[in-house]
C-alpha cells in the first residue's frame, strides 16, 4: 500500500468514527484508543474501563489480564523524528498516571496486582495492506512501575 493510500485508508477509517468532516488530533487520538481497545481485546484482555478520570489525570484504558488490572496509555506518533510514544511519558505523567490509578483502585477494586502499560501506536504501512489496520502497535508491558 502506497502512503497515500494509507493516508486515505485513515482518513476512511476515522470518518467512520466522526461526525466532523475534519480530522482534529483527539478524532486521531480517539481513534487510536478504540483500534489499541480493539487489539488488546483480541490478546485476550478483558476491558474494565476507557478514559478514566480522577482529579489527578486520566488513563486511557483499564483492563484486566487474568487477575492483574492493567493501566494503559496510548500514544499516537505520525512518526519517529521526536522520539516513540514510551519516550514521550515524563516522570511528571507517570506519578499522575499512578495517582490515577490508585484512585481507581480505591473505589473498584482491593488489594490487586497491577501493572502500567504503554500502547505505542503510528500509521501502519505495507504489512497492513492485507488486514486493513490503519495502525501499527508496540504493545509495551510493564512500561513503568510505581514506586
Amino acid at each position: 500500500m502506497q502512503p497515500k493510500a494509507i493516508i486515505k485508508h485513515l482518513d476512511s477509517f476515522l470518518k467512520k468514527r466522526t461526525k466532523a468532516s475534519h480530522k482534529t488530533t483527539k478524532n486521531i487520538g480517539d481513534a487510536a484508543e478504540q483500534a489499541a481497545l480493539g487489539y488488546l481485546i483480541k490478546q485476550g484482555l478483558n476491558c474494565l474501563d476507557t478514559n478514566y478520570h480522577s482529579r489527578y489525570g486520566e488513563i486511557d484504558i483499564v483492563m484486566a489480564e487474568g487477575a492483574v488490572i492493567v493501566f494503559i496509555e496510548v500514544r499516537y506518533r505520525k512518526n519517529a523524528l521526536y522520539g516513540g510514544g514510551a519516550s514521550s511519558i515524563s516522570l511528571k505523567k507517570q506519578e499522575k498516571l499512578i495517582k490515577t490509578a490508585n484512585h481507581y483502585l480505591q473505589h473498584h477494586q482491593a488489594n490487586v496486582e497491577c501493572r502500567f502499560d504503554v500502547m505505542e501506536m503510528s500509521l501502519a504501512g505495507l504489512a497492513s495492506a492485507d488486514t486493513k489496520q490503519p495502525f501499527t502497535f508496540n504493545w509495551i508491558k510493564n512500561a513503568f512501575i510505581s514506586s
